[in-house]
């Protein structure tokens, strides 16, 4: 039994698809009935609908387990509370491998989700448990947000600058790389950083996209007090909202660099997907 705790999100999703297709038997704990639903339609053995902030909760979807996936909320403030909750009760309950993940370049100390993840690193490994973990680049499939905006104006807005080169990954290779890794027992006992063939910056995303799509689409510097008013819209926390700018303050100075595909091109057995065949595929299934 594969438990994956944070199941029904980007990484959670692909995760369990290549899971399902080896035969794995997967339980999941998520947060409502709709994406309970979500993840038995996706072929999840067992689904547990349950608060990650309980100790009886947590437990309880562990119990029985032989491994441990866990993918920590983005943007939260009680991360580092979630994850030494999970990492315990699987310590509790005897867990042979605990795959965790955390974040490409957690030792940002002035981000404070990839701070957290690296206190979380270091709780794993105070744990004696047999451990993984790997810490993934930026997610491609982060363009969804910014989609209907790139189809409708031609406009791909990022709230910091587009000239910084970004090392990024296609979830899909996420998915299979972690899967591999829970089906594997070779793979595992490493820490790994994890990201596609180039960085890019996001000029050249967007050139890449216009390609594809057959239409010029142009990169906008978008004003963080404009983005700061569409999170509150949307309800983020002060934690969520201030973790965020901080993130994009560390982009627009630094940019996220330092990629090298070799990693997870030796987990997959396969050259990883570049940032066009990602947008191909990306514009395949958007037109489906």
């Amino acid at each position: 039994m594969i438990v994956i705790i944070g199941a029904s999100g980007a990484v959670g999703i692909p995760t369990i698809k290549a899971l399902v297709s080896r035969g794995a038997e997967v339980r999941a704990l998520t947060s409502n009935q709709n994406s309970a639903t979500r993840l038995k339609e996706l072929g999840v053995a067992q689904c547990v609908i349950g608060d990650f902030l309980s100790d009886d909760d947590v437990a309880g979807v562990i119990k029985g387990a032989e491994q441990v996936m866990q993918i920590p909320p983005r943007f939260n403030e009680h991360e580092l509370e979630i994850s030494k909750r999970c990492i315990d009760a699987a310590k509790a309950q005897g867990v042979t491998h605990y795959l965790f993940l955390s974040a490409y370049h957690s030792q940002m100390q002035k981000v404070a989700h990839h701070w957290n993840k690296l206190l979380a690193e270091e709780h794993l490994i105070e744990s004696d448990m047999p451990f993984t973990i790997i810490k993934p680049s930026m997610f491609m499939q982060n363009i969804r947000v910014e989609w209907p905006k790139i189809i409708k104006d031609g406009v791909y807005a990022r709230p910091y600058s587009p000239d910084k080169k970004m090392s990024v990954i296609d979830t899909v290779d996420l998915g299979e790389a972690a899967a591999n890794i829970l089906t594997d027992p070779a793979l595992r006992g490493a820490t790994y950083d994890l990201c596609g063939p180039v960085p890019l910056t996001h000029n050249e995303m967007a050139q890449i996209i216009s390609e594809k799509l057959g239409k010029k689409v142009k990169t906008v510097h978008r004003d963080l007090e404009d983005w700061r008013s569409f999170a509150l819209k949307n309800n983020w926390t002060d934690f969520a909202i201030k973790t965020y700018i901080d993130m994009c303050n560390h982009y627009d100075t630094h940019g996220y660099p330092g990629g090298n595909a070799l990693v997870l091109k030796a987990l997959l057995g396969r050259e990883p997907n570049g940032y066009r065949s990602f947008i191909r595929n990306f514009i395949a299934e958007q037109a489906a």
